[in-house]
C-alpha cells in the first residue's frame, strides 16, 4: 500500500473512544470514494469483479475520553453559540466496537488512479477539519476551505511535496496539488487543537471504515490480494483475501487493539 499521511498535530496523549450515537460528530468521518479506479487489468472473460465488505472491530476495553484542550479564549469566534466540539476524535468506537476512520486499500496490479477533476474540499469548520480522514488520489487537488468566521492557516511540513503556510480569511480557500506520496503533518497554528488526516494514495481500490467500522471495495478482479489498513494511533496490518471467478469473496472482519498495535489482524468471515 502506497500511501501518505498528513496529520494536523502530533498524536495525542491517549487515545480517546466515544459509545453509540456519540461515535462520530457530524463530519467527522468521510465517505468513500467511489470515482478514482481506472482498472488497467480487466477481468478476463468470463470472470467477474468481486466486491469486499468488512468491519473494523475494535478489541478490548474503551480507551478512555479525554477531551481536548480547547480555552474560550483560543476559540473565540469558532462558534456561533456554546463551545466547539472537544471530541478527539483519534479513536472512534461505536457502542457495538466498531472502528471508524481506519483507512483499508487493496493492491491490484495495473490498477491506476483517475484523477477527479474537481479539487476534493478539506473544510475548517467550527474550528475543526473536516472530516477528520479523508482519502485522496495522488495528483488531485485539494482545497482547504474556510467556513468559519474567524481566520485559519495551514501550515504544512513535507518531506517531498512544497511546504505551504498560508493564512486563509473567513469565507476563503486555499487550493494545491500534490503529486507525490509524502508525510506531511499539517495543522493550524492559529488553533493548535485542530488536526486531520489526508491518506493520498495511488492504490485506487481504498475505503475508510465508517462510524460502525463498516467498509466496502469493489471492483476486484479474480485473484489473491493483499488488504492493507492503517490508524492512525493503533497501527497497521495486512491479510490476505481470495475474490473466485464469479466475483464471491468472504467477508473480511478486521480486528484492532492497543495491543496489536503493529502487528494487526483480521479474519475473513465464513
Amino acid at each position: 500500500m502506497k500511501f501518505l499521511l498528513i496529520s494536523g498535530l502530533a498524536l495525542a496523549t491517549g487515545a480517546a473512544a466515544l459509545a453509540g450515537d456519540e461515535c462520530c460528530p457530524e463530519h467527522s468521518v468521510a465517505p468513500t470514494p467511489t470515482a478514482f479506479i481506472k482498472n488497467a487489468n480487466p477481468p478476463a472473460p468470463g470472470a467477474v469483479a468481486g466486491t469486499l465488505k468488512g468491519m473494523v472491530k475494535f478489541d478490548g476495553e474503551k480507551p478512555e475520553l479525554k477531551p481536548l484542550d480547547i480555552t474560550a479564549e483560543k476559540s473565540q469566534g469558532c462558534v456561533d453559540d456554546g463551545e466547539v466540539d472537544k471530541h478527539d476524535r483519534s479513536v472512534l468506537i461505536s457502542k457495538e466496537g466498531g472502528l471508524a476512520n481506519v483507512i483499508i486499500t487493496v493492491e491490484i496490479k495495473g490498477a491506476e488512479v483517475k484523477v477527479p477533476e474537481k479539487a476534493l474540499v478539506l473544510d475548517q469548520k467550527g474550528c475543526r477539519f473536516e472530516p477528520h480522514v479523508v482519502c485522496i488520489p495522488a495528483g488531485a487537488m485539494v482545497q482547504f476551505l474556510n467556513s468559519d468566521a474567524v481566520s485559519h492557516n495551514v501550515h504544512t511540513y513535507p518531506k517531498k511535496n512544497a511546504e505551504m503556510n498560508k493564512t486563509i480569511p473567513a469565507g476563503s480557500n486555499v487550493e494545491a496539488k500534490l503529486e507525490k506520496t509524502d508525510s506531511i503533518n499539517i495543522k493550524c497554528d492559529i488553533h493548535p487543537w485542530m488536526q486531520s488526516w489526508l491518506i493520498v494514495t495511488d492504490t485506487p481500490h481504498m475505503a475508510v471504515s465508517g462510524a460502525d467500522g463498516n467498509f466496502e471495495i469493489g471492483d476486484l478482479p479474480p485473484g489473491e490480494h493483499t488488504v492493507e489498513w492503517w490508524h492512525e494511533t493503533l497501527g497497521k496490518g495486512k491479510e490476505k483475501i481470495t475474490v473466485a471467478e464469479d466475483g464471491s469473496v468472504s467477508a473480511l472482519e478486521i480486528t484492532v487493539s492497543a495491543e496489536k498495535k503493529k502487528s494487526g489482524g483480521g479474519r475473513r468471515k465464513r
